[in-house]
């Protein structure tokens, strides 16, 4: 945690003191860190995937919805990210955009999902 905290520290600072020469270079300062940043977390993403996943194969029928909601987190995060990244550049038009087409993807992934729980609702209606 304090290796995240440093970095971010740091390339707050540097893109501070650089933004007022170099515009470009201190947005792709920022971009680096964060890039840095992601794939630290990444390697510990994994892991709680994994651990949820097998706690999810000891339950029966589970392990596909919650690989859904593994899959659902991971694009909400990385699509954070990018959105942030263009809203720090400038570019919150793209950033909507970005969030924007990233919520139809959501979507059309939990679909099946909306199916399943109609069908139940259904069953116990009739």
């Amino acid at each position: 945690m304090t290796e995240i905290v440093g970095i971010s520290i740091a390339a707050l600072l540097l893109s501070v003191f650089i933004k007022e020469y170099n515009k470009a270079a201190a947005i792709c300062l920022l971009i680096a860190a964060g890039a840095v940043i992601f794939l630290k977390c990444a390697s510990e993403l994994g892991e709680i995937g994994s651990a949820v996943l097998s706690f999810s194969s000891a339950a029966d029928g589970t392990a596909a919805y919650i690989k859904l909601m593994l899959k659902v987190l991971g694009i909400s995060i990385t699509v954070q990210f990018a959105a942030d990244l263009c809203r720090d550049a400038g570019e919150s038009a793209l950033a909507y955009q970005c969030e924007t087409a990233a919520k139809i993807i959501i979507l059309a992934m939990i679909l099946p999902l909306f199916e399943t729980v109609i069908k139940i609702i259904a069953g116990l209606v009739t």
